[in-house]
């Protein structure tokens, strides 16, 4: 939706604009490069994850390999957070970096380059001086009033409901919360401000009755880090969302993020979801550890967190768990708390396998730090490392490599099918999908504690069962 957003506030500038989701169409590096070059842009963007920046390397070098000389600037919460690296290890290719939120800086940043005036003084831009190898880093703008942007575009639109069979939409950016282990937090205080913003809830529905009017859109995904705000305010947001929709009487389905407390505080608020279409919310509980989540700055109880999904699977709205079995406080006594609670609600089959991963500038960085834990690498070389106990890194060892040689090629083998089960009319009948999720989990739980022998390869009958089913 990032881009998505630049793109649709170009256009209002009337700047031809056109967006190559090179990750969506599956394009190689060097079909994503020639897509470029034929189209010579005088400006070239790219939105970066931190997993692609050794792609965005590939790119960029081989673009100016190959003789553009247009400007490349890049942005999103890993360039933000990351510049330096970005600056050192690609600044002879990248001209410059966006930092923080995009529109503004961007649209700024185009005008500037456009009519030939000197842009390296923009606010919230960073690059690489080449002639002195010094790095500028300006700050960055004041936030962005959300209510100021034109819809998204929506180029993929007709792509990507072949795929999902449903369609974006963005209530609000950031959250309240305070996680140590979350990038977001760490990007929405690099500007003044806020961390969590709304937009009018009539416009939102305003966009989501457009999308189902000109395009027959009745599937609606939130992509708000947590569709509620803080306070009153923040569940008068949500309420007011609900109330257009019923309201205007729009049969929708949809799905959000949001933490347990904001059920907790406000159990009524479920009926509203319910009623407004809300068929699924994803709900960050990450650990069944209480000492566990006072690390991770949660400021909330696995009590707290039970009786929410209570309440939304009392109301019939399911939920999907934001998990991290493995984090730098794993213990062979947590994982069997978490896996007893994770079979106990027998609902929800989070994948176990992926571990917390440390980016930079985020609180949980410091920590490990100050611990002498933390293994810090160049994001182009993957996310930091952190020490564990052996015996809880041996298991997450032996599940990397069954996730690799064994669930990872069957996802890849029926990547179609598992498209096709997720392109049903609501996220409530993904029935399934749940099915195929609660496979997965059966295995990855088995393995996650093996047997006291440690000899995986004697497996039970049960462990046999499992297997086989799969």
């Amino acid at each position: 939706m990032g881009l998505m957003y630049l793109a649709s506030l170009l256009r209002q500038d009337h700047r031809k604009t056109e967006i190559f989701d090179a990750d969506v169409e599956a394009w190689t590096l060097q079909q994503t490069v020639r897509k470029i070059i034929e189209k010579n842009p005088p400006i070239v963007g790219f939105s970066v994850f931190q997993r692609a920046l050794p792609s965005l390397e590939l790119i960029v070098r081989n673009l100016r390999e190959k003789g553009y000389t247009g400007h490349i600037t890049c942005g999103g919460i890993t360039p933000t957070l990351s510049h330096s690296y970005m600056s050192e290890k690609i600044g002879d290719f990248v001209d410059s970096i966006v930092l923080g939120e995009g529109e503004n800086t961007l649209r700024q940043l185009t005008d500037r380059i456009l009519t030939g005036q000197n842009w390296e003084t923009l606010p919230g831009i960073a690059y690489l001086k080449r002639d002195s190898n010094i790095q500028v880093v300006n700050t960055p703008i004041d936030f962005i009033d959300l209510d100021t942007l034109p819809f998204a575009a929506r180029d993929y639109l007709e792509f990507c409901l072949g795929k999902t069979n449903y369609a974006t939409m963005m209530g609000s950016r950031g959250c309240y919360g305070v996680c140590t282990f979350c990038s977001n937090f760490s990007f929405e205080n690099f500007h003044p401000g806020p961390r969590w913003r709304s937009r009018n809830p009539i416009s939102v529905v305003d966009e989501m009755q457009d999308l189902f009017e000109s395009r027959g859109i009745t599937v609606f995904k939130f992509n708000d880090p947590n569709i509620f705000g803080p306070g009153n305010k923040g569940r008068d947001h949500v309420k007011h969302i609900c109330t257009e929709l019923i309201h205007r009487n729009l049969k929708f389905h949809l799905m959000g993020f949001c933490r347990g407390d904001d059920i907790t505080k406000d159990p009524s608020i479920v009926n509203e979801l319910k009623a407004a279409g809300f068929e699924r919310l994803l709900i960050g509980v990450e650990s069944a550890n209480n000492e566990i989540l006072d690390r991770f700055r949660k400021l909330e109880t696995i009590e707290g967190m039970d009786q929410a999904l209570a309440i939304l699977h009392n109301a019939g709205i399911s939920t999907v768990l934001g998990f991290m079995i493995f984090n730098p406080y794993t213990t062979i006594d947590t994982l069997k708390t978490d896996l007893a609670f994770l079979r106990r609600r027998g609902d929800v089959y989070p994948t176990l396998c992926k571990a917390l991963r440390i980016f930079d500038g985020t609180p949980i960085q410091t920590l490990m730090e100050k611990e002498g834990r933390l293994i810090p690498k160049n994001p182009f070389e993957g996310y930091h490392d952190y020490v564990m106990p052996k015996d809880v890194a041996a298991i997450y060892a032996l599940m990397k490599v069954l996730f690799v040689n064994c669930l990872d090629k069957i996802r890849a083998a029926g990547q179609e099918k598992i498209w096709g089960v997720k392109k049903s009319d609501s996220f409530r009948d993904r029935q399934d999908f749940n099915s195929l999720a609660e496979g997965f989990f059966t295995i990855e739980s088995f393995l996650s504690l093996p047997p006291r022998t440690c000899v995986v390869r004697n497996l039970s009958h049960n462990e046999r069962t499992a297997m086989g089913h799969v």
